[in-house]
């Protein structure tokens, strides 16, 4: 005779915790507007035109209920779905992935979502006029802050020789002379007009670079067309960077290979002001989970050392 195991008193606590949480329509709706991305209480505010209060207290309730994760950048919290990578009890995970199944139907949804992109648009806007106004200093202004010579070094040494190279968020292409001695072409893209207008001023007639202007959620390449990606200094200006993720292992060959370089976790909030930073850094830790739920295995892991208060991160991922 088979038998049935019972849950623990936790995990029955946990069920009717998450089943309780969702019986709201306000919490219904905080659900589907964080299946964009992470978005701070003010922005959740925003959206759907409430007390801070009042959504403060939606929020606990859902992440006590385990439904929803939050981190601090700075002075500001932001809440975010969590992922399968590292999840525990699987039950809130799933509950949530059963509502969104039901996006149509579910309540103001037409509503929240165009104050979503509305927001995601102005954080957008916000960065784009930002570079589109240091383009001409950018390469000066970053050797201010944070040398690139610290960790071109490093890019340079993990990357493969191979056929084509996109360096994202490439800037005035100060990175692209060098990708050039490990790649038959370089594709470089950036959202801003101005930097990429730049760029051109150097390689605009160079067969071996092609440059495009366009938000990185969206990559205007072929899937399986490049051998490497290089993410230099750019997901922390990223509104939401597991969707950038993604795009990349859409467009890397099996075995391709990613490499990230950018600001371990800080409290440097003038960098917002300064360099129009969206994240003030991030922890390996949830790198390694962005990148797991893209489809990349990590290979390494480092930590490059600079005179100044930041630390810089490395990755190296291949796609698997």
């Amino acid at each position: 005779m088979a038998t049935e195991t019972l849950p623990s008193i936790r995990s029955a606590s946990q069920i009717l915790a998450a089943t309780k949480a969702i019986s709201d329509e306000t919490r219904i709706r905080i659900l589907h507007i964080l299946s964009f991305g992470a978005f701070s209480v003010n922005e959740v505010v925003e959206i759907l035109g409430m007390g801070q209060s009042r959504i403060s207290r939606h929020l606990k309730i859902l992440t006590e209920a385990g439904l929803v994760g939050s981190r601090r950048e700075g002075s500001l919290v932001y809440s975010f779905l969590p992922d399968e990578e590292g999840f525990g009890f699987r039950f809130p995970l799933e509950l949530t992935k059963l509502l969104l199944s039901y996006k149509e139907e579910l309540p103001s949804r037409e509503k929240d979502q165009k104050m979503v992109h509305q927001i995601l648009e102005a954080r957008e806007k916000k960065s784009k006029s930002f570079f589109d106004g240091v383009a001409e200093s950018w390469e000066k202004l970053q050797e201010e802050t944070l040398h690139p010579k610290l960790y071109r070094s490093w890019i340079l040494q993990e990357l493969p020789l191979c056929e084509n190279i996109v360096d994202l968020g490439c800037g005035p292409g100060g990175l692209i002379p060098f990708l050039l001695n490990k790649a038959k072409h370089v594709t470089g893209i950036d959202n801003s007009s101005r930097m990429i207008e730049n760029a051109s001023i150097h390689f605009a007639k160079n067969p071996s670079v092609s440059l495009i202007q366009t938000p990185m959620e969206h990559l205007p390449l072929t899937s399986k067309s490049c051998d490497a990606v290089v993410a230099s200094m750019v997901m922390h200006h990223i509104s939401h960077p597991p969707t950038v993720l993604e795009e990349i292992a859409r467009v890397l060959k099996p075995g391709g290979v990613l490499c990230i370089v950018d600001l371990e976790k800080h409290n440097a909030e003038y960098m917002r002001d300064n360099f129009a930073d969206l994240w003030l850094g991030f922890e390996p830790e949830l790198f390694e989970s962005w990148l797991s739920n893209a489809g990349f295995k990590v290979e390494s892991i480092g930590e490059i050392q600079t005179e100044s208060s930041f630390k810089i991160l490395t990755i190296k991922a291949t796609k698997e």
